[in-house]
């Protein structure tokens, strides 16, 4: 952990005319003679809307002036993109420790062009906007009228010089969101902070001096070698604590109905889009690959590896049951910003460094893809094949095969509404895949939400937003539902740990009177995938997935009758649950034809009996591919019967 900092105010240069600057960011101390300033100014300025946000707003984009490029956005495909070219004679300050930056200062940066937006009768100039440091943070921006009035922020960046002189300057991927400026101006103040978009700069820059380079340490780390460490660690960073400038949440994105227009206020059955802003820190030893899809054949593995991100969205019922409701693709991690260290922006993270990706930037559809492609026990990509490369020629395809529903996680409307919100809560759970990474249960980490739905649009609001942990907590929400240090009475959660990847099996059993017993079972699989790899495609980096499973057969003990028999995945569509039957002593739960539970999934499955609960060992069943035949694994938990035979491994 790092060691708690005092915190000192560092005054602003004098802006603009016109363009008062902020208060400025808070800036940890360190040796004076390190401290300095590099000034950037002219370069480009992207603003990017989401045109399904802004029609869920009623906001739209009247008018554009001046733009050196425009692509229009069309709902549920692409954004609204709109770049600008800043002017020379209008300086942004970016503070220095060393060769590090480590906030951004006074100033602003100006341009002649820009836009209007319109809502109702109303108008919103922003011909002539400027970017400047927010107040009190370090790398969170606004966006600002001729008057200085901010409109939009922007934060959770990757920023830093973006070439090897150190000439040009950049803030990518940053979440666009409405002022709380804004939010007022449209009557609905509780709208401030909604993100509506993305944004991004580069500009010209110069230095005072470079300051120190680092040399040797943690910038040096070995790649994943024996008898080191490889850990990262999913983290939730706070406020200027982060380095980032604005708190790692959840976003709702957009809202659809199955007819393809915008959800409405009295709607039930849209699609609801949620991302995650996510944060890590390297606590292991060694370097960890950080390249971006497509950019050659780099070491360790001589392969573009890189980090993979999931979320998933779980209620847990007034009664108990936990489900899962939504499932995210798989976004492709491509860069690390390496702050809080004294490495730079680059395709490789070093120990204690630190990352983040903005909810925008894990909602882009040029790095999601399906889960399928990737083999998560080795956290290893099957490129040839994928959706980026379909005729396996180790190049990109052209075009996007994604619109801005596909990969997403979506969750239908009506999973978040009453009755079956009433008394529930909801857990949202995100986590990387990291090769070699020898503790996932840090990589993975959940907090609870409070999905509301405001008009046509949705927010996830946190909750317990407080001191000390923020309801963050590290691990999956399995864990929440039971504790495997602590399970409590008439409860057990077991991991399954095999050569294709781990699992975890819990258990609830409830009296529900009268001599009748509930019993809740919930697999949650993690990385297990059954693969069956192409042979004439067998090797990274042109891997090529012939096929892949997960569990497709669960069955507890049974020696009396069932009742109230049910299943409950994470997809909603009832064509492929699983059917139960009860045969040799069993209740035996069995996927439809080529459908199985997949990586980074829970189901849940559930009965009633007469029977309390003993040590009962239950059976899971991984998939059988074209050339593999299936794997049963046991666990001994709790069931209504209990087993004669209880299994010291994981293999039956």
């Amino acid at each position: 952990m790092r060691k708690a900092m005092k915190w000192v105010f560092v005054l602003a240069a004098t802006a603009a005319s016109g363009m008062a600057p902020a208060s400025q960011p808070l800036v940890p101390p360190n040796n004076p003679a390190q401290f300095g300033t590099w000034l950037v100014w002219g370069g480009d300025i992207e603003v990017q809307f989401n045109p399904d946000a802004l029609q869920g707003l009623e906001l739209a984009v009247d008018r554009v002036d001046g733009a050196k490029s425009r692509v229009v956005g069309k709902p549920g495909v692409r954004y609204e993109s709109m770049t600008f070219r800043a002017r020379d004679d209008a300086t942004l300050e970016v503070r220095r420790n060393g060769n590090k930056v480590h906030a951004i200062g006074g100033g602003a940066l100006r341009t002649d062009a820009g836009f209007v937006l319109t809502h109702g009768g109303e108008r919103y100039d922003l011909v002539g906007f400027g970017v400047r440091a927010a107040a009190g943070t370090l790398f969170e921006l606004e966006i600002v009228d001729k008057s200085g009035l901010a409109l939009f922020t922007a934060d959770h960046a990757h920023y830093g010089f973006v070439d090897a002189a150190r000439t040009r300057f950049g803030m990518r991927n940053m979440n666009l969101r409405i002022s709380a400026n804004l939010a007022a101006k449209l009557g609905k103040p509780e709208l401030a902070g909604r993100p509506i978009g993305g944004m991004s700069l580069v500009a010209q820059g110069t230095e005072d001096s470079p300051g120190p380079q680092p040399e040797g340490g943690v910038c040096n780390a070995p790649f994943p070698t024996a008898g080191m460490t490889t850990d990262i660690q999913t983290v939730f960073r706070l406020g200027p604590q982060n380095w980032t400038g604005a708190d790692d949440g959840v976003d709702f994105k957009r809202c659809k109905l199955p007819s393809g227009s915008a959800c409405s206020a009295g709607s039930t059955t849209g699609s609801v889009v949620f991302a995650p802003d996510s944060s890590l820190v390297n606590i292991g030893e060694t370097a960890v690959a950080w390249h971006q899809m497509f950019t050659g054949n780099s070491a360790p593995y001589n392969n573009d590896q890189h980090p993979f991100l999931i979320w998933n969205l779980y209620r847990i019922d007034g009664d108990g049951r936990l489900r899962q409701i939504g499932a995210s693709g798989v976004k492709h991690a491509f860069i690390t910003i390496n702050f809080a260290c004294a490495c730079g922006e680059g395709h490789i993270i070093y120990p204690t460094c630190e990352d983040t990706y903005a909810s925008y930037n894990n909602d882009t559809s040029e790095v999601l893809g399906p889960r399928r492609e990737i083999v998560p026990v080795s956290a290893t990509w099957a490129r040839c094949g994928s959706i980026y490369d379909a005729n396996c020629d180790g190049n990109r395809d052209n075009g996007n095969p994604n619109d801005l529903y596909a990969q997403r996680m979506t969750v239908t409307e009506s999973e978040m509404l009453p009755p079956v919100s009433d008394g529930a809560k909801y857990y949202f759970e995100y986590w990387y895949i990291v090769r070699d990474d020898q503790n996932i249960y840090n990589t993975m980490g959940y907090r609870q939400i409070a999905p509301t739905k405001n008009g046509a649009n949705w927010s996830a609001n946190l909750v317990n937003n407080v001191a000390p942990n923020y309801d963050f907590y590290q691990g999956p929400v399995i864990n929440y539902w039971v504790d495997p240090a602590a399970p409590g009475a008439n409860a057990a959660n077991e991991e399954l740990v095999t050569p294709l990847g781990r699992a975890r099996v819990a258990v609830r059993a409830t009296d529900l009177g009268g001599g009748q017993w509930r019993y809740r079972y919930a697999v949650m699989n993690f990385e297990y995938a059954h693969v069956d790899i192409d042979p004439a495609h067998p090797n990274e980096p042109n891997l090529k997935v012939a096929a892949t499973v997960g569990f497709d057969r669960f069955a507890v003990p049974l020696s009396v009758a069932a009742t109230d028999v049910r299943f409950f995945d994470a997809d909603g569509n009832a064509a492929n649950d699983w059917t139960a039957s009860t045969t040799g002593g069993q209740i035996v739960w069995t996927a439809p034809a080529g459908t199985s539970l997949g990586w980074g999934t829970l189901a849940q499955f559930e009965f009633t009996t007469t029977v309390a609960p003993a040590a009962s060992t239950v059976t899971l069943r991984g998939a059988a591919t074209p050339t593999k035949t299936a794997i049963d694994y046991s666990r001994t938990l709790l069931g209504p019967t209990a087993s004669d035979v209880i299994f010291a491994d994981d293999f039956e």
